[in-house]
């Protein structure tokens, strides 16, 4: 089991023992360690060349890169990802400004937009995958086996129970 404490670059460990001011409740504590994720994803990100891909971009991009063989639109983002419209509205902006994705028209409806994913954009999902990949690896060498299952198996639970 890994026991280090998460440092980055430029930055002191992460507290092992947070202040008792800190609520000690599950969504609290999810918020923490959900930032100590992002954080950790950035960290490999930045080491792989993606500097400018937030987690939420490469998670689309794997689901675009995915599901390239059939027609994508937003509301399958908002679906996928459990986020609303005005927020997958404001990723995909993002995104077609640094040239990840394109929106094209749908023939038998102007309204809808077909999320095409790019050359671009496809590069940037293999180095983004290599950055999950890594942030999973370095997690689950914090915990045990059985504990890794045990927290899957919960995490699980409470997404099944949430939605």
């Amino acid at each position: 089991m890994h026991t280090d404490h998460f440092t980055l670059p430029g930055e002191g460990p992460m507290l092992s023992n947070p202040p008792k001011d800190l609520p000690q409740v599950i969504p609290a504590q999810m918020r923490r360690v959900n930032n100590l994720i992002s954080r950790r994803v950035n960290y490999y990100s930045r080491q792989n060349g993606v500097e400018d891909v937030t987690a939420m971009h490469g998670w689309i991009l794997a689901y675009l890169y995915n599901c390239r063989d059939r027609e994508v639109f937003q509301r399958d983002i908002e679906r996928a990802f459990s986020i609303t419209r005005s927020t997958v509205t404001n990723i995909l902006q993002l995104m077609e400004k640094k040239g990840y994705i394109r929106r094209m028209s749908v023939p038998q409806d102007a309204r809808l937009k077909r999320l095409v994913l790019t050359d671009a954009g496809a590069q940037a999902h293999q180095q983004i995958m290599r950055s999950l990949r890594q942030t999973d690896q370095y997690i689950t060498s914090l915990l045990t086996a059985e504990e890794n299952a045990e927290l899957l198996r919960l995490l699980n639970k409470l997404r099944a129970g949430l939605e």
